[in-house]
């Protein structure tokens, strides 16, 4: 380092002051796991030694933010899925138990029973049994696609394990069995290796997966079915298919509305009835919206498993893991504006870098100003260690 010129060492330090900001105020925040950060700090080391035309530091810390930023995304889908899913299954419990009550109440007369109010309650607890189940099998799934993920894991390991153990075994050692017992030797390891058991584990919970997901999917159709029964006959869906249902459910609606012109008390408590109608269709849609939502956030799990369980074992709290997104988000606009001013600004030298980088930090309408503070201490640090460099 000592034969770098002063130009091309200038360069690399108005890279290196932008990065070594952010490097640390992720350590400090916990947001790079350990072994993402050894390797930025590796990577970091060699900045100096490293040739024009390969991907810049800057790039290659930014590339590793947003994948922590889309885990911690995926996280923050799930629990929100969860939770809002939990919370409208108890939402439309209490409401069932309220109405029920209420019922109660007026003191139904039997005419008034047959024509509406006993049906529309069988209807009522037909549904919530259906958005209970929901509940339980979407929380089930979940659990289904983490194992898959674990057994795609250990699949993967155990191939490329049983494939460096064949190659090795079919060298020249390999090769040449001086006895017969030697080569049954060879051939019982190979198959003790083997990932064949692994594969076995993964393609059992890949079926289980898909019939739990089929098992959903019929559920939902059975809720829109009610939900069709629950509205304005015009207003209903026209199916290509017939989907078949497990039980048969009442047109609940129009029921409501013959018993509406039979009925005088009925009118009266229209629109409180209308109210639970329209809760019907909302579930409906919001399950639907959710299930598809949850689909695509599993995604993450599968496609980088190793990560997703030790992000998941790290924060027990999901607010941990909302701070760190909001972080994720803010360090990675930080980054990306600094790296435009490096390369945009190659006229100023590296103190009057250092002068403008501080006035980024501390912009008053910036995209990191939740986090401006930390990150002014954090470029003090980076410049003391950055100062005392050999």
């Amino acid at each position: 380092m000592d034969h770098i010129s002063n130009t091309e060492i200038g360069t690399k330090q108005k890279e290196m002051l932008v990065v070594m900001t952010a490097l640390l105020y992720t350590e400090q925040n916990a947001l790079l796991s350990a072994s993402q950060l050894r390797d930025a700090k590796q990577s970091l080391q060699a900045l100096f030694l490293r040739t024009s035309g390969e991907e810049t530091m800057l790039r290659k810390l930014i590339d590793i933010l947003k994948f922590n930023e889309e885990m911690h995304t995926a996280f923050s889908d799930l629990s929100k899925i969860s939770t809002r899913i939990q919370s409208s299954t108890e939402i439309i419990a209490r409401k069932v138990s309220y109405l029920r009550s209420y019922f109660d109440r007026l003191k139904v007369t039997p005419q008034e029973s047959t024509d509406f109010f006993s049906p529309f309650m069988n209807f009522t607890h037909q549904f919530l049994l259906k958005v209970k189940t929901f509940n339980t099998y979407m929380g089930e799934f979940l659990e289904i696609k983490e194992m898959e993920a674990r057994r795609a894991s250990e699949y993967r390991i155990a191939k490329e394990a049983s494939h460096r153990l064949k190659k090795r075994l079919s060298g020249t050692l390999g090769n040449e069995p001086t006895t017969e017992l030697e080569s049954s030797i060879k051939d019982e390891v190979i198959q003790t290796f083997d990932h064949a058991e692994a594969k076995n584990n993964l393609v059992m919970v890949q079926r289980e997966s898909k019939l739990k997901q089929r098992e959903i999917d019929e559920l939902l159709e059975e809720i829109n079915a009610m939900c069709q029964l629950a509205m304005n006959p015009t207003m209903r869906e026209v199916k290509e298919r017939n989907v078949l249902m497990k039980e048969e459910y009442e047109d609940v609606f129009s029921l409501f509305v013959g018993a509406l012109k039979k009925h005088k008390r009925l009118v009266k408590i229209k629109d409180f009835l209308m109210d639970y109608f329209r809760l019907y269709q909302r579930a409906y849609g919001m399950f639907r919206l959710d299930f598809n939502s949850f689909n695509k956030a599993v995604i993450m799990i599968a496609d980088n498993s190793q990560q997703y369980f030790e992000d998941k074992n790290e924060d027990v709290d999901i607010r941990d893991k909302r701070d760190k997104l909001m972080k994720l988000e803010a360090v990675i606009n930080f980054l990306e504006v600094g790296a435009r001013m490096i390369t945009e600004r190659t006229d100023l030298n590296y103190q009057r870098i250092s002068k403008k980088l501080s006035e980024l930090i501390d912009k008053r309408d910036s995209e990191w100003r939740s986090i401006s503070q930390d990150l002014l201490v954090a470029k003090v640090s980076a410049e003391a260690e950055m100062s005392t460099t050999i």
